[in-house]
């Protein structure tokens, strides 16, 4: 089963995430250099939340400075990328159900057994990388911009619901629940100045 995770995230890579990669890097760039106007002060933006849909992670991603730092109020912009904008269509479960039948089919591996009543595919019993092909997409995005921009800013990838916890994207580390951003930073030699509310 090994093989077929495997082919099957190529498959996805392929489809769905490569397509993408443009525009994101496009929008990373952008954000990184200062394109985005966040507040009306000149007070640098030290840390930023990057915020993907949660139900739909590359459908929409959202650029803010992270709140922890600086006020709320004083935002008057967030960096927004809609990838339909870049004629780039959502994928939906049935999007991604389809390749998994495609690839199953393509390796003459019967899946019968994991169709429901009607007649659709339940991929969990076989294949949970889209996610993590997800989020190391963005990742990986991150990174590469940051080398190519020279940014120091720091980063940390966030769901819209909050319900998958914090990514810190410069070091492709999930920060538990239970720890605190501050602590977390001051750990690793960063300390940043919250604002005062």
């Amino acid at each position: 089963m090994k093989k077929i995770e495997q082919k099957i995230d190529e498959a996805f890579t392929d489809t769905f995430l490569l397509p993408r990669e443009k525009a994101v890097t496009d929008f990373l760039v952008d954000v990184l250099s200062s394109k985005y106007k966040f507040r009306e002060d000149d007070k640098k933006i030290e840390v930023i939340s990057l915020y993907y849909y949660a139900s739909s992670p590359l459908s929409a991603l959202f650029a803010l400075p992270n709140y922890e730092y600086y006020s709320t109020d004083k935002t008057v912009q967030i960096a927004e990328l809609h990838l339909k904008e870049h004629s780039l269509e959502d994928y939906s479960p049935m999007d991604v159900q389809e390749l998994c039948k495609k690839v199953l089919d393509e390796n003459a591996i019967d899946y019968s057994a994991y169709l429901d009543e009607d007649g659709q595919l339940d991929y969990a019993n076989y294949w949970e990388n889209q996610f993590g092909l997800e989020s190391d997409f963005l990742m990986s995005s991150w990174k590469n911009v940051k080398e190519k921009t020279q940014s120091k800013m720091l980063g940390f990838l966030e769901s819209s619901d909050g319900e998958s916890g914090m990514f810190d994207l410069d070091n492709n580390y999930v920060i538990p629940f239970d720890v605190d951003l501050d602590e977390y930073l001051q750990s690793h030699g960063f300390i940043i100045e919250k604002e005062g509310w």
